[in-house]
């Protein structure tokens, strides 16, 4: 039987699979209807650090409410160049793995893009295999097998359709093995920061989240004005809106207008602050390899969700391939 430690993971993690598919979802609605990738990341990395603020300082004036999210007890540090140092390489990250996975989920289906994702156990165990000489039993690298040939079935139509999505898929979950991998002693430090209180020298989960996900919105801004702001900011100019006309539309079906798509735009942001604080959380309770095979179960409710959501058809060797993974 399961140790009872393991209830608040268990509880943490089944919560992050929901949040996940409603975030998931989200973005693929979004991107359907306004097929503009980097601007939906620099709105999430707003959202994320924007509610992160907003939390902190209601923490102060509503009582109990520091108990729900870890690092609110504490609250927001003013920015110093410790901080700036300590989370820089986080929203490198961040913002290149956002990138890569709005690009992938704008041109692929959610259930693919996340069929992809899950190859994250086998990058995590050849990089520790590799990189920190970490030896594993001959039957977890045997279980790798029918994950590989499950994401390679998956993927069988889309590679020529779909390059692009395909490989964008690749690259963000490359991107976030690394990112787990190398902030795990950030995350460790950031427990200790926890229990220590205000006093600790050490940031916290809320300010490693709001600082990384400002520095990555300021990192990723200069981007968006060169690939979509300057555009949407003409189009708005001209046209008065900013959404694409009908006939610009991949999926003219799924348009939105422009109140539906601020209110997605919101909804999308609050779910995705969720779902990043409850991974920040996780990756300080559990190893990297653990996290990434949890992350695997995740997909999986992640893929049918979508599947459901949007009644996606799939052909009978993709279901064998998501099946198999």
């Amino acid at each position: 039987m399961p140790n009872s430690e393991n209830h608040p993971i268990n509880e943490l993690d089944a919560t992050r699979y929901f949040v996940s598919g409603l975030s998931n979802t989200s973005s693929k609605s979004i991107l359907n209807a306004f097929p503009q990738p980097v601007t939906l990341t620099v709105l999430q990395f707003a959202f994320v650090s924007g509610w992160c603020i907003v939390l902190s300082f209601l923490s102060r004036i509503i009582p109990g409410l520091s108990d729900l999210v870890p690092g609110m007890k504490n609250g927001l540090r003013p920015p110093s160049r410790t901080i700036i140092h300590t989370t820089a390489p986080l929203s490198i990250f961040q913002v290149f793995g956002h990138i890569f996975s709005s690009v992938a989920t704008g041109k692929i289906a959610v259930s693919l893009v996340h069929t992809i994702k899950g190859m994250s156990p086998l990058f995590t165990v050849f990089a520790y295999r590799f990189l920190y000489q970490v030896h594993y039993s001959t039957a977890t690298y045997l279980s790798l097998i029918p994950l590989t040939i499950g994401v390679m079935l998956a993927c069988s139509a889309e590679f020529r359709g779909n390059f692009i999505g395909v490989i964008s898929a690749f690259g963000s979950a490359i991107i976030f093995v690394s990112q787990n991998i190398f902030a795990k002693k950030i995350f460790n430090a950031s427990n200790q920061a926890e229990a220590e209180g205000a006093g600790s020298k050490k940031l916290d989960k809320l300010n490693l989240l709001c600082y990384s996900s400002g520095m990555a919105f300021l990192l990723t801004l200069p981007l968006w004005l060169y690939s979509e702001g300057f555009d949407l900011m003409r189009r708005y100019a001209a046209e008065g809106k900013a959404t694409l006309p009908l006939e610009k539309l991949k999926h003219p079906e799924n348009a939105l207008t422009e109140v539906e798509l601020v209110m997605e735009f919101c909804f999308n942001g609050t779910v995705h602050f969720g779902q990043n604080i409850l991974a920040f959380i996780l990756l300080g309770m559990i190893s990297p390899v653990t996290y990434s095979i949890a992350s695997l179960i995740k997909r999986v409710f992640v893929i049918c969700m979508a599947i459901v959501w949007f009644g996606q058809k799939t052909t009978s060797i993709q279901a064998a391939g998501i099946a198999l993974t």
